[in-house]
């Protein structure tokens, strides 16, 4: 009788655990991340738009690299790695072009300084 209480609870314990499996592998996604996808690659569009290329070369080439890795796992059929990868390439574009806003607007405040600068110069020359 030990016996077969034993063989029963390793059976159940066999069922729990491929129950549990299959509801786990039945969790990841079958639907490919095409929105993500491009959505990512917009961002990217955009960053480049802004000049992340000369601004943030870095940041922008992380970006390029985990959307052509996320494409890959797509064609795998490995989605939700996919979806994770294109928004971290997203993340990577907007933080690019973020770093390139940021350097234009410095580099806009800097003219604008050494503008004021030649004027005032300028102005006190003329009194």
């Amino acid at each position: 009788m030990i016996l077969f209480n034993r063989m029963l609870e390793s059976k159940i314990i066999v069922v729990l655990y491929l129950g549990i499996g299959l509801a786990l592998t039945s969790c990841a996604s079958t639907k490919p991340p095409l929105q993500e996808l491009a959505q990512t690659e917009a961002v990217i569009n955009q960053a480049d738009q802004v000049g992340a290329e000369e601004y943030a070369p870095l940041e922008i080439r992380q970006a390029r690299k985990k959307l052509q890795r996320a494409r890959e796992l797509e064609a795998e059929e490995k989605y939700d790695e996919a979806k994770r990868i294109a928004v971290r390439a997203e993340v990577d574009a907007e933080l690019a072009e973020a770093k390139a806003l940021s350097e234009k607007a410095q580099n806009a405040v800097h003219q604008l300084r050494e503008s004021i600068r030649i004027l005032k110069e300028e102005i006190e020359r003329k009194q």
